[in-house]
């Protein structure tokens, strides 16, 4: 590979053109990442050959952190995704090549095996970082041991000197899902409003929403909630029977005329009663597969033994898509969009804003991409789309065209002919729930 030189060290970037300066970002990023790649390739020979030993230092991290800046945290992960990428060829050449940053190498090395590192690949090229983080935590928690879930809750109560009492838990994701929902019924009963007020804070020193895969929640009015549970359980006990607070909704990929022949079913008959009774016994005890719970924006990966725990009892619906992810044909004559429509816009589009490079998963709007006066358009589910707040009003106010093709890509024109254009997803629909009332499931890719 020629590399591409980079800017002099006298680049003047406060006179130069726009459109130069943004072709010498890009080429310092591609040489950023090569170079992380060879730092990283460095570090791991470093470390195997003990080469950080002596004067008391306990390990090449405690090194990293006296002599090259970095954090114990920060150095720990180098030195994990410098000796995972030796077991990875195919991700190790593309990292040398300049085309993964060091962000996007550290998400990969979490999950990519020998075996699946053509597939991780391709999606770190196909997403932003974030995103890409996004699909490595949801794996995660999708291939997580239930039964070890399970056994880490933790409940710890800590008394301040003040007199105040510290709470914190740690929940398996179904349980998490529920006490989330459960808090956020509980605010909206005590501000008399049929909607959560969006009050979202976040910790202190942690990033915006977009940049993590999951922002710390911390409400001061949920210590309210938190106490009306309390008190909702004193006054009225428990149940003697409860309805199930959930609704399973089962990803179908309808095969049409645009089908592979290999994924084109073929007829069968149907078996008889002592080959259908020999089926169930051979089967697998639980043919749920993972799937992701969404309660208002968080989305929790759950394991397929959760989801076939949650299913036993819940009202169950089918959602059926295209072969590239679409929900079929919801059109309307009506402008809003129903309830279930949302829905099915909001889970073919991962509850994430679909205009190229955002991430956001709150404040979300839908988009009409053919506008119901001007643009004769129906409410379809092909001209509808999932746009934050933020790019949906410079969408109106800078009159720009977004159209989004069947392979789920996103253009975005400008009225000056510049255009945007983003990758074409590379997971199936993320599922969503709206206050724990849905589950959807899909095959784990």
């Amino acid at each position: 590979m020629t590399a591409t030189p980079c800017p002099s060290a006298d680049f003047d970037a406060e006179h130069a053109p726009l459109d130069e300066i943004a072709r010498a970002l890009r080429r310092w990023s591609t040489r950023m990442a090569a170079d992380s790649h060879t730092w990283l390739c460095t570090l791991a020979a470093f470390d195997r050959r003990k080469g950080w030993t002596g004067l008391g230092i306990r390990s090449c991290a405690h090194w990293l952190a006296l002599h090259c800046g970095l954090d114990l945290r920060t150095a720990r992960e180098h030195l994990a995704t410098a000796h995972a990428l030796i077991r990875l060829p195919a991700i190790n050449a593309a990292a040398a090549a300049g085309q993964l940053s060091y962000s996007k190498l550290r998400a990969l090395t979490r999950v990519a095996t020998p075996a699946n590192e053509i597939t991780w690949l391709q999606r770190a090229l196909a997403n932003t970082a974030s995103r890409l983080e996004r699909l490595v935590s949801r794996h995660r928690q999708q291939n997580a041991d239930p039964t070890k879930l399970r056994n880490a809750r933790s409940l710890a109560l800590h008394t301040n000197p003040d007199g105040t009492i510290r709470l914190k838990a740690t929940l398996s994701p179904d349980d998490a899902a529920t006490l989330v929902a459960a808090l956020d019924a509980a605010l909206c009963s005590l501000d008399g409003d049929d909607s959560p007020t969006g009050d979202h804070e976040l910790a202190d020193g942690e990033l915006a929403d977009g940049e993590l895969v999951h922002a710390p929640r911390v409400r001061a009015r949920d210590a309210d909630a938190l106490i009306a549970l309390a008190e909702a359980f004193l006054h009225h006990n428990a149940p003697a029977l409860q309805d199930s607070p959930h609704t399973l909704t089962i990803h179908f990929t309808a095969p049409g005329h645009d089908a592979p022949q290999s994924q084109q079913e073929e007829p069968r008959t149907a078996p008889d009663a002592d080959e259908a009774q020999q089926q169930r016994q051979n089967s697998p005890r639980s043919r749920f597969p993972a799937a992701t719970a969404s309660v208002l924006g968080w989305g929790i990966g759950l394991p397929p033994a959760m989801v076939s725990r949650l299913g036993c009892d819940a009202m169950i619906r089918t959602l059926v898509s295209d072969l590239h992810g679409n929900p079929l044909h919801l059109g309307r004559r009506r402008r809003l969009p129903t309830r279930r429509l949302r829905d099915a816009v909001y889970i073919r589009d991962q509850g994430i804003c679909q205009f190229p490079s955002c991430d956001h998963t709150r404040w979300l709007h839908i988009h009409h991409c053919n506008e119901w006066h001007t643009d004769n358009g129906e409410t379809n589910i092909e001209s509808l789309l999932l746009i934050c707040g933020t790019h949906h009003r410079a969408i109106h106010d800078h009159g720009l065209a977004v159209h989004r093709h069947h392979d789920g890509t996103i253009t975005v024109r400008a009225p000056d002919g510049q255009s945007l254009h983003s990758t074409p997803p590379t997971s199936p629909p993320a599922p969503t729930i709206t206050n724990l009332d849905a589950l959807t499931l899909h095959d784990d890719p």
